[in-house]
């Protein structure tokens, strides 16, 4: 089930990418470790969920942020750099399920049509939010995403 919500403001400590759909699973395993470990050396104080936001989706190309949230005061350091979202509606969709590109862009396209029949328009950005770690949860089918468009 989707909706409109207020999506909260939101920091962000994220490394930057352009990469394709076919090295996206490699660019991830690349960028959150890096991610984390730059964490760890700059500890901040409150780190919240593991986020993807999705600058661009092209035919072949993506434009990407990858990391996690953090305190609203925490000001990354290099390599990491801050990522400021929220503060805005939102359509959002529960996604359950494996973390696959295409399903999440099924889910992405349900949400958009939703939307469309709201009269609503999405701004372009697409966050992804996994509320499940697959390391503490190894039933693919109960992992949780939260997509977010931002509308216009």
């Amino acid at each position: 089930m989707s909706l409109i919500r207020w999506m909260p403001v939101t920091r962000a400590a994220a490394i930057h990418a352009v990469t394709t759909h076919a090295e996206l699973v490699g660019a991830f395993a690349q960028i959150y470790p890096a991610v984390w470990d730059a964490l760890q050396e700059q500890g901040p104080p409150e780190l919240g969920q593991v986020i993807a936001v999705y600058h661009s989706i092209g035919d072949d190309e993506l434009v990407l942020s990858a990391g996690m949230e953090v305190a609203a005061d925490f000001e990354p350091l290099e390599p990491l750099a801050r990522l400021d979202l929220g503060g805005c509606d939102a359509g959002v969709i529960d996604h359950f399920g494996p973390y696959l590109f295409e399903d999440f862009r099924r889910s992405q396209a349900t949400l958009e049509a939703e939307l469309a029949l709201q009269n609503r328009v999405a701004t372009g950005l697409v966050i992804e939010r996994y509320l499940t770690m697959p390391d503490a949860e190894p039933d693919q089918s109960k992992w949780h995403t939260e997509i977010w468009l931002p509308l216009a």
